[in-house]
């Protein structure tokens, strides 16, 4: 079910035409299955620097947990983060184009080019690794592929795409799965549709007031229509 928040005065609205809008989508975890991957990759590096594996009952804490707090929670070096980061997207780039597709994702993003729905991605994985996956998902619906480091915050990144992609605030949504999405667009001033499906809980995203939350993919798509 679409929960809708009341937008903040500065927020773009959605254009009625829809050729004048650009959809800009995280990757990990809205679009690629790849949480299972990632725990199992970061339990084998996390092993090389004395931090304990992962178990079930630590993921889904770190469901409810900011990305600063899981590092403290589970001692993370802040100076082993791009050690660790860039592995992790070695590692996956070895196995990303057998990774999952959320269900419904492939039909909502083809209807939204076949309304002259412009769509991007916005992610800190790598760009090899996503365009590696969509290739083997035959889905080469975006118009651009932006990969930026933004481990704790994506305000930076998002202005970035959108400048050189020559959009305006207000003709972008952005569709996220985690707290760090939801600020950032908070920041950037642009509407986000968070979506219940990825890596962080549907409580924990609704604390932080998105502009809407969504628990399928066909609700994205309704949002536009709408």
């Amino acid at each position: 079910m679409i929960k809708a928040v009341t937008r903040n005065q500065d927020e773009g609205g959605i254009p009625s035409n829809k050729k004048d809008l650009t959809l800009i989508f995280d990757f990990d975890g809205t679009i690629a299955d790849t949480l299972a991957a990632i725990v199992r990759l970061a339990n084998k590096y996390n092993g090389a620097l004395g931090i304990p594996p992962l178990d079930q009952t630590d993921i889904e804490a770190m469901r409810g947990m900011s990305s600063r707090e899981i590092l403290k929670k589970h001692r993370i070096p802040l100076a082993k983060l791009p050690y660790l980061l860039f592995h992790y997207q070695k590692e996956l780039g070895r196995e990303i184009d057998k990774l999952g597709l959320f269900p419904g994702i492939r039909e909502v993003l083809l209807e939204l080019k076949s309304l002259g729905v412009k769509l991007g991605i916005l992610t800190s994985n790598s760009t090899e690794n996503v365009e590696k996956f969509l290739q083997a998902r035959e889905l080469e619906v975006f118009d651009f592929i932006h990969s930026e480091n933004n481990f704790f915050g994506k305000t930076r990144a998002l202005r970035h795409v959108m400048k050189e992609e020559d959009v305006g605030r207000e003709d972008v949504i952005y569709v996220g799965d985690e707290a760090r999405d939801i600020e950032a667009c908070r920041k950037a001033k642009v509407p986000v549709i968070a979506v219940s499906w990825g890596f962080q809980r549907r409580d924990f995203l609704a604390d932080h007031d998105p502009t809407y939350i969504v628990d399928s993919p066909d609700e994205i798509l309704q949002i536009v229509m709408a």
